[in-house]
């Protein structure tokens, strides 16, 4: 099915190129039915028209109130049969009558880890703040700014000498590449009931193996942890016919050390579920050694618990990308499941000795 994107933008619409490639490439199965933009000067609806796309300005100084202005805007987006609606830039509250005519279906990408740093000036915030870690969040919009349910992240770090400038460059990397992923997941999720806004039709280890970023031809090398066998490594394997699948007998245990040279060249690490067993410092010790043994393009997936107090999330995408991971994403499932996945780390170094592990 292909389905049809409205994107609404204030500006420039930074994201709206990486949507648009992604459209053209075959890796969003969708097309960019219409881009309205709030201003008749938004470079955005150049960048549009240039790309053969319908673009259409709507002035809220044109409309006796918000209510109206809200209701052309849905208008347009219904009468090119628009599916899903997404912000690139849109500098604009979004009104109760979008909101209810697009229920679940109104997608946002923001510069930083949500929750954290709300608003405008969010780079800003997270310099001021002293933070380590930031980066970018695709969500569903809803009534709350910024607060609505997560589909997808991906952390940046920050570097001593950031500037907002320097800072927002980086995150911008990765939007540009997680929004197409996130509108492609939650276009595939089905039909976006509230019971279920994003990749909800999934289970988690549907989730987990759709989100091994190989093509199915491959013959990968694929490490289990979690023990043989198990569902996991059998939908691996059923998607991967080619692959190499290596698991373990026992329950895994990060001291026993047996998975070390297994590890090696490995393309692809699964820990299902082995992260809710293990200590704070025996999941560092997990994914630092992961990144030294995997290949220059593996990673490594986890599948993982959070929402309940003393969420992991912040901590599993702190210490993917302080192991070395690149790409480091976090895809949320329903009922508080989420992906955690990191991948093209540093080059392996065969030589090192283990990390300690911790207690």
């Amino acid at each position: 099915m292909n389905h049809r994107i409205g994107v609404l933008i204030s500006g420039r619409g930074s994201n709206l190129r990486a949507i648009i490639d992604a459209t053209r490439s075959g890796a969003l199965k969708a097309t960019v039915a219409l881009v309205i933009s709030n201003r008749g000067d938004a470079p955005g609806l150049a960048r549009a028209r240039d790309a053969g796309i319908a673009t259409l300005c709507i002035n809220p100084r044109e409309f006796a109130d918000r209510d109206a202005y809200d209701r052309a805007i849905v208008e347009a987006l219904r009468a090119r049969d628009v599916s899903l609606v997404c912000l690139a830039g849109y500098m604009r509250l979004v009104g109760r009558t979008i909101l209810e005519a697009f229920p679940d279906r109104i997608l946002n990408i923001h510069p930083s880890l949500l929750p954290a740093f709300r608003g405008l000036e969010a780079q800003k915030q997270a310099l001021e703040h002293g933070v380590r870690i930031a980066g970018a969040t695709v969500h569903v919009v809803t009534a709350d700014l910024d607060a609505g349910p997560i589909v997808m992240q991906a952390a940046v770090p920050v570097l001593p000498n950031d500037t907002v400038e320097s800072l927002s460059e980086r995150i911008l990397v990765e939007e540009h590449r997680i929004y197409p992923q996130a509108i492609a997941a939650v276009l595939d999720g089905g039909d976006g009931s509230r019971q279920s806004p994003v990749i909800s039709r999934q289970s988690g280890i549907e989730a987990l193996v759709a989100a091994v970023p190989f093509a199915t031809a491959e013959a990968i090398k694929v490490v289990d942890l979690s023990g043989a066998p198990t569902d996991v490594s059998c939908a691996v394997q059923a998607r991967f016919p080619r692959a190499a699948i290596k698991t373990f007998n026992d329950t895994f245990d990060v001291a026993a050390l047996d998975w070390w040279d297994a590890m090696f060249g490995a393309d692809l690490v699964v820990a299902a579920d082995v992260m809710p067993r293990l200590t704070d410092a025996k999941k560092q010790y997990l994914y630092k050694a992961a990144a030294d043994r995997v290949s220059t393009r593996g990673g490594i997936l986890v599948l993982d618990r959070v929402g309940e107090p003393g969420s992991p999330l912040l901590h599993h995408l702190v210490w993917l990308k302080h192991a070395g991971f690149g790409q480091v994403d976090c895809r949320w499932l329903v009922d508080g499941v989420a992906v955690f996945g990191g991948f093209t780390p540093r080059p392996a170094a065969a030589s090192e000795l283990p990390l300690q592990a911790g207690s």
